[in-house]
């Protein structure tokens, strides 16, 4: 609030106040009311002016919210709605910057209404004041360390109570404590707003420590949200060298604390010379050549597509893409994306398509500080640096969401694991199994098989044993609702018709996106109705209404003759993404990637070949993932 406003709003206050004390009703004799009379729900009136008030004072119209809670505070005073009305008032007055005014409400709500069960807010606003006031310290923490014995059962008032006691001990001098009861304010469950505020007094107090101050308090405390304010601090009183690679660490550690937006900043400060990237090119980086080729072609026929649509159904800048050949091999990716960025001088790129190479490229990435949308899954890649994203298929989300919708909408709990003993089967199992306990559910038996295995008599009769134990009760009883097989489709056609040759029925079959194959249904058959399995992209059900979805796929068939596939629909959506983030850098005048890299993260696709899409803030994708069933011989969805 400006001077000139503050001083017209206070002029305000002043001349409504000398008003409303002349003429508002006021009890001029207590009259005892019971209590539990006093605190029945306000009357309907009064539940609208509050709301009223609440509205005006959060579009910041400070006059009339305060003019409205005095109007409850004078109309409904036998009920608990009129001391909440005058502690209302107390806080717009410390808002307003007017302490003794804001104390004078808080001991007015706490003398009228003794029996004010809430009377702890008033207690907590009148510390406040009192400390804006100038009053002594000490007899200020000792007070409020009192009142925080006097609230263990209620939560919202203690964070209220912690905020005051950081400030206090902080302007005290007393480092030590003001830490001790952050550490005690995050240690709780806060809402968004609690945790904001607490953010806002971690930064205040631990930007300020000296190092002796920081080391300690990084041996002492482990919260969450306190440690990163703590790791920064350090950084800023370490030597230069080596400032730069420890703010990306600490920026790709914690992308979603409040402290990566400052180190955003402080970046550009601190990355040193770097080719000026040239905002009309884009990178791409897959193998072209080599075992892997085919996976790369198909990749670039989206991106290519995209660049076309971009232009033809958005109406955006063209763009130029350069495209490198990683033939699969992290070294020659290295040097792919080298040649990218001092040489064509990208503004990003795209790429690369497996793990190794995109763990290879991890120290170019940060020493170049080059924006990455990389077309492998998070998990696969340790990323110590906040430019690599990631735009593949997560199998954690995949696997969550037909985890929940098998909770929430079959009701299953009890679940089981045939798995094969390679790698993807165990990663999947491992997955599984941690979602199923998030969501409360039981994994209540599990079995493996050898890879390339065809008679599975040994790892079914495992399963077999455990369902034999629901023989003879209801359905809904047995103790198996589903089982999870993470295997290819033509694998799961050989599994589908010996488990019921082994006892294994009224078991629902859930699979993975690699079950979205025609041979699952051909070789399968009856064996896998009622089956359940995500899609990473279900090819040739796209919906009439979303324009982008039938862009993608007519002009993908006559462009190329063939069925778009996974790969080809995330390399358009990928590449659509950064294109809008490339849109907003130069509507802002400054296309450079760190500019890119912030506006790749609020990107939000609303519709296209994978449905709506963005960037999570750790740089993994995040979309919906459609539940399809086995229903009549046919694949239909069902989420």
């Amino acid at each position: 609030m400006s001077a000139k406003h503050a001083s017209h709003f206070l002029a305000c206050i002043f001349v409504f106040s000398a008003l409303v004390s002349s003429c508002a009703p006021r009890q001029q004799v207590p009259v005892h009311i019971p209590e539990a009379v006093f605190h029945e729900p306000p009357p309907a009136e009064a539940q609208v002016l509050w709301k009223e008030a609440v509205a005006l004072r959060d579009a910041g119209r400070l006059d009339a919210a305060l003019a409205t809670f005095q109007r409850i505070a004078a109309f409904f005073p036998s009920n608990a709605i009129a001391p909440a009305a005058i502690t209302a008032q107390g806080d717009i007055w410390l808002q307003a910057q007017n302490p003794k005014a804001a104390r004078q409400a808080y001991e007015a709500a706490l003398k009228e209404y003794p029996q004010w069960r809430d009377a702890a807010t008033a207690r907590i606003g009148l510390l406040r004041a009192r400390w804006y006031d100038g009053e002594n310290r000490k007899k200020l923490l000792e007070e409020a360390e009192a009142l925080w014995e006097a609230t263990a059962s209620h939560p919202s008032w203690r964070q209220q109570l912690i905020r005051l006691l950081v400030g206090l001990h902080r302007e005290a001098g007393q480092v030590d404590r003001a830490l001790f009861w952050l550490d005690k304010g995050y240690a709780a469950q806060l809402g968004p707003e609690d945790q904001r505020l607490l953010d806002q007094e971690a930064s205040a107090l631990v930007l300020t420590l000296e190092g002796p101050a920081v080391e300690r308090a990084l041996q002492t405390y482990t919260a969450e949200r306190l440690v990163p304010f703590l790791l920064y601090r350090r950084l800023q009183l370490g030597p230069a060298q080596g400032r730069r690679d420890g703010l990306l660490k600490l920026m790709a550690q914690y992308p979603q604390h409040p402290i990566a937006r400052r180190i955003e900043e402080e970046l550009r400060g601190v990355m040193g010379p770097l080719p000026q990237a040239d905002p009309h090119k884009l990178g791409c980086m897959v193998p072209l050549s080599g075992p892997h080729s085919a996976h790369g072609r198909r990749l670039v026929k989206g991106v290519a597509l995209a660049l076309r649509h971009w232009e033809k159904l958005f109406h955006g800048t063209s763009a130029r893409l350069v495209l490198a050949d990683t033939q699969a091999n992290p070294d020659v990716a290295v040097s792919a994306l080298n040649h990218l960025v001092q040489e064509e001088r990208v503004l990003a790129v795209l790429g690369p398509l497996n793990p190794k190479s995109a763990k290879a490229i991890l120290s170019t990435v940060n020493e170049k500080g080059i924006p990455v949308v990389s077309f492998t899954e998070k998990r696969h890649v340790t990323s110590q640096t906040p430019f690599l994203l990631h735009a593949f298929m997560d199998h954690q989300d995949m696997i969550g969401a037909l985890l929940t919708y098998c909770r929430n909408a079959m009701g299953f709990r009890n679940f089981g694991v045939l798995y094969p003993e390679e790698p993807y089967g165990r990663a999947l199992r491992d997955i599984f199994v941690r979602k199923v306990l998030e969501l409360d559910g039981r994994v209540v038996v599990e079995s493996t098989y050898a890879a390339g295995m065809t008679d599975f008599k040994g790892p079914i009769q495992v399963i077999a044993q455990h369902v034999a134990k629901g023989f003879g009760v209801d359905i809904s009883e047995t103790p198996l609702d589903a089982l999870f097989i993470p295997d290819a489709a033509d694998t799961i056609a050989l599994i589908a018709p010996q488990l019921p040759y082994y006892n294994v029925v009224g078991v629902t079959l859930l699979g993975t996106n690699l079950w979205e194959e025609k041979i699952l249904l051909s070789a399968g058959g009856v064996y896998l109705e009622g089956a359940l399995f995500p899609s990473a992209f279900q090819r040739g059900t796209f919906e009439a209404q979303d324009p982008v979805q039938e862009a993608f796929a007519r002009d993908y068939g006559e462009t190329y003759g063939e069925e778009p596939d996974f790969l080809a629909a995330q390399g358009y959506t990928a590449t659509l993404m950064a294109l809008h983030a490339r849109e907003h850098v130069l509507k802002e005048g400054r296309p450079d990637r760190l500019s890119f890299r912030q506006w790749l993260l609020r990107v939000e696709l609303p519709n296209g070949p994978l449905g709506p899409v963005r960037f999570a803030p750790d740089g993994h994708m995040e979309r919906q993932y459609p539940i399809l069933q086995v229903q009549g011989g046919a694949v239909v969805r069902v989420d």
